[in-house]
């Protein structure tokens, strides 16, 4: 592929992948992953210097401060990188005529629908984070693409997959909660579909996630199982006896696929399947 493509947020665990993927998967021999004091989201100069530098066909924007805790805690820097930042990445794409596609969230819905979420339902962010991450998405274009996703685990970075591993190993009893409904979204299937619908021309807000629903409690004891270790040592709590989190976490936030099925674009495997290959890829199975 002829392509110059930047990733930016290249080092987190959706833009290693499709670093990876891009080079080692689909032949783009050009490809730049900014490092953060080459491309500092939150300064408008830093983002456009960066991208004419490169001049891109392709922007994915992987970028974003995630830490949803600490984006209660000072939502002026949350906005500035996730909101801003986002303008400054379209406003940079716009001098170089490139197109962009922006990861974005479930946390933007406000977790209280019976049924999963259409590309198309209303929003109503509850946190912090998911208000930041909606005002990115209201500075795409529309021949750019949304993509939102969920409970994202991949290779890389820090994810639930490796967490419950090395739970799994230390041979002890471990609670997660069961009234927390979404669908995990293993990194190698996400950045796929990115890559088919920048290919394919997409444009427009699509939902990317693993086909399923499960909560935490069904994650965990489906790897312990998986593992071959005993699925009961996995017990079921609510989140109203958790401590410590300063964000409010979704009850229900599953995406429904919809414009991915209707625009033909091939919709990703059932959840189980995907995190039992990637356990046994980081476990070396």
């Amino acid at each position: 592929m002829g392509l110059r493509v930047m990733v930016i947020g290249g080092s987190g665990q959706v833009g290693s992948e499709l670093v990876r993927s891009l080079l080692t998967v689909h032949g783009v021999e050009d490809v730049y992953a900014p490092a953060s004091q080459e491309l500092d989201l939150s300064l408008r100069n830093s983002v456009i210097d960066a991208v004419a530098q490169m001049k891109p066909d392709w922007i994915f924007h992987a970028g974003a401060w995630t830490q949803v805790d600490e984006c209660e805690d000072d939502p002026d820097r949350a906005f500035r990188i996730n909101g801003l930042g986002t303008r400054f990445v379209v406003q940079a794409a716009e001098i170089v005529r490139a197109r962009v596609c922006y990861l974005s969230t479930d946390y933007v819905f406000d977790g209280s629908s019976n049924r999963p979420y259409r590309e198309w339902d209303p929003v109503g962010p509850k946190t912090v984070y998911g208000a930041s991450k909606l005002a990115g998405e209201r500075e795409v274009r529309p021949e750019d693409l949304v993509v939102r996703t969920s409970w994202v685990m991949g290779e890389f970075g820090h994810n639930m997959a490796k967490t419950l591993i090395r739970l799994a190993k230390a041979g002890e009893r471990h609670r997660f909660v069961d009234d927390q409904i979404g669908t995990p979204t293993v990194v190698s299937d996400l950045v796929t579909a990115l890559i088919e619908l920048f290919s394919g021309d997409h444009s427009g807000v699509f939902h990317v996630s693993n086909s399923g629903q499960a909560s935490w409690y069904d994650v965990a004891r489906h790897v312990f199982e998986f593992l071959g270790e005993d699925p009961e040592r996995i017990t079921s709590v609510s989140t109203s006896e958790l401590t410590g989190y300063k964000a409010p976490r979704p009850k229900y936030s599953v995406l429904d696929n919809f414009a991915l099925r209707g625009s033909g674009v091939k919709e990703l495997p059932p959840w189980r399947d995907s995190v039992a290959a990637l356990v046994s890829k980081l476990t070396g199975g």
